[in-house]
């Protein structure tokens, strides 16, 4: 079956949007109706602040895009249609959890045609697409359910791509919670886009010189471990104190930047560790969880004092000097002489304490581009959502079973202790074990490489199959292993 791209509106410049609300037409014919990302910057520069559709990137699956009014029944029996909306990295606005966005949601702006089309005919679907956005809390749930309720729209006809891999358990908890029958449940694609992006500029010769070559990966390096942030989220925040106060900042490479969007992260750390601030406390959450998830008061006291010497630090820097330079750019190239002039990465990934976000991003990747060995400061099972791609990881050197531990602060820890330990290592020590872990390394990026936008025809079969399933048990990628 053939895949055709279904919209509300087209013009003379193109197809507009779906979901996107009619209130914005008028500032539309000001420009020609055409969509695209500058257009919609332009709405949101001028008091149109709830535009939060945006381009369906998956435009490769199919270069057909009709108007809704060309679909015929005879048609509908030989393709598959997508109604295809993106929430414009915006998906705080798009699910209706943004008040600024009046509670509504990208499911209420789905037309009345569309709606109808999903009732009667199996091979007419509703994607969402989050883009780089994997971010599906407890609310997310609740606000799209409501919303197919409010539209009478089931939420078998609804597929939701994203990079989350907890989607599956996620789902299955929140209709457990309200009772609701697992046959009426959304679909959920796990598309790892990052990881086609970082494939694609492996392959990019203009920027080969970029990336370390395999004759340099066993040499005596002049720091132990590489670990780069930017906005510092709970996590990081900690686990810096933690560095702090072990006064562990010599012979590494850490960079943080402790005024940097600091209003926006919290601006009384102190006093929110004491409190466990930090903890993801919803409806989910038990009492007997605060005394399970909580640092107990010596670990308290040991970060606080950690992030006391970690103010008057302020900042390290390494290849950005200025992060608001970067702001937005989600997919940069780190200078190759950190990973020269270090032994492993130390990933501090966007996700911990939330337990409804399990996603990996670009920033796990890019060791794996450099030939960088790496742990992870992220959710739990990242590694072995990472194995699930093929990669291999270091069991064999050290101890992995952090990413086994589903509690936060316990997990936070085990990092920590291995970050410890590979500080202690001598270079004799690194060059064993970088022996021991070369083929690794040369393997997954080999394996990255295989991974990138050429192989498309992939991506499109998987998401074909998965399409003629409205009854998906199973948290399916469209990538899999090549």
């Amino acid at each position: 079956m053939d895949i055709k791209l279904v919209y509300d509106f087209k013009s003379v410049n193109g197809v507009l949007y779906n979901s996107l609300d009619s209130c914005f037409f008028s500032k539309l014919f000001e420009l020609s109706f055409l969509c695209n990302k500058d257009n919609i910057d332009e709405l949101n520069s001028s008091n149109y602040k709830d535009v939060t559709t945006g381009d369906f990137k998956f435009n490769y699956f199919s270069e057909s895009k009709i108007h809704i009014s060309d679909i015929s029944e005879s048609k509908l029996l030989k393709n598959i249609f997508i109604y295809p909306i993106a929430t414009n990295a915006e998906n705080n606005k798009s699910f209706g959890v943004d008040i600024d966005y009046k509670n509504a949601s990208v499911i209420d702006l789905i037309s009345e045609r569309a709606k109808e089309l999903c009732k009667i005919h199996k091979n007419f679907k509703i994607v969402i697409y989050c883009g780089l956005e994997h971010e599906m809390p407890i609310k997310y749930f609740k606000n799209i359910y409501m919303a197919l309720q409010r539209n009478n729209i089931n939420p078998n006809k609804i597929w939701i791509i994203s990079n989350n891999f907890e989607n599956k358990n996620n789902n299955i908890k929140f209709l457990d919670k309200f009772k609701i029958k697992h046959l009426n449940a959304i679909n959920f694609l796990i598309y790892y886009e990052q990881l086609k992006t970082k494939a694609d500029e492996i392959l990019d010769d203009k920027i080969k010189l970029s990336f370390i070559d395999d004759n340099d990966i066993v040499s005596i390096k002049k720091n132990k471990c590489l670990m780069l942030n930017r906005r510092l989220h709970w996590h990081r925040k900690i686990f810096l104190s933690l560095i702090a106060g072990d006064d562990l900042f010599n012979n590494n490479l850490i960079s943080f930047d402790l005024p940097y969007n600091e209003d926006k992260i919290d601006d009384n750390f102190v006093y929110s560790i004491r409190n466990d601030n930090y903890l993801d406390v919803d409806m989910f959450f038990n009492k007997s969880d605060y005394t399970k998830e909580s640092f107990n008061v010596k670990e308290k006291t040991k970060i606080i004092n950690g992030y006391n010497k970690l103010e008057k630090l302020k900042f390290n820097k390494l290849d950005i000097l200025n992060f608001e330079s970067i702001d937005g750019r989600n997919l940069e190239l780190d200078n190759i002489e950190l990973y020269k002039e270090s032994y492993f990465s130390l990933v501090a990934e966007t996700e911990f304490f939330g337990k409804w976000n399990g996603s990996t991003t670009e920033k796990i990747i890019k060791p794996i581009q450099q030939l960088h060995p790496f742990i992870i400061l992220g959710s739990p099972y990242t590694l072995k959502y990472l194995k699930s791609y093929g990669f291999r990881t270091f069991s064999e050197v050290w101890d992995e079973s952090y990413d086994n531990e589903v509690v936060n602060s316990k997990r936070l820890l085990k990092v920590y202790s291995l970050f410890k330990k590979l500080n202690k290592k001598t270079d004799d020590e690194w060059l064993v074990i970088l022996k021991k872990i070369k083929n690794i390394l040369i393997y997954n990026r080999n394996l990255l490489k295989n991974y990138s936008y050429t192989n498309n025809e992939l991506v499109i079969s998987n998401f074909k199959k998965y399409l003629q399933d409205e009854h998906i048990q199973e948290n399916p990628k469209l990538l899999q292993t090549p």
